[in-house]
């Protein structure tokens, strides 16, 4: 009867922790070229994973838990310059988030709560020079000054 139970509870452990592996995932084009990468836990994405143009440029890296964005993401344009670092929090864009020109200087800046603009939102020049100053409220505009 010890046995039993012995092999019975080492046999929900082992199948636990089979259950729980991480599986890989990729996704071609009908060129062959690779469009999505990365990982399902439990048949949910989870970690980083990467999308990618038509063309082979990387155009997304998101992190997830759960299947739930959360975390920074980052854009890529076609040429695979960087243009917007964005942050998550259970799916939503939360926190301070950054977009920039092709050259890899600042556009704009600002804190973001569930999706809504809030605060003060600085915004450059494509010199990266600061040209002004926008706040919100709840994503609403409610002053905006100029250099």
């Amino acid at each position: 009867m010890k046995n039993l139970f012995l092999l019975l509870i080492v046999s929900s452990i082992s199948f636990s922790v089979i259950a729980q592996k991480k599986e890989k995932h990729t996704k071609r084009n009908q060129d062959g070229i690779l469009i999505e990468e990365g990982f399902y836990l439990k048949n949910k994405k989870t970690d980083e994973w990467n999308f990618y143009y038509g063309n082979g440029t990387i155009c997304l890296k998101s992190n997830y838990e759960n299947g739930i964005l959360n975390g920074e993401s980052i854009r890529f344009d076609l040429q695979g310059n960087v243009i917007a670092k964005l942050n998550y929090l259970d799916g939503k864009i939360t926190g301070h988030q950054i977009y920039f020109y092709p050259s890899g200087n600042k556009l704009s800046e600002g804190k973001m709560i569930d999706e809504k603009e809030e605060g003060a939102w600085k915004y450059y020049n494509t010199n990266g020079e600061q040209i002004g100053i926008v706040k919100y409220k709840n994503g609403i505009q409610l002053d905006e000054k100029s250099k």
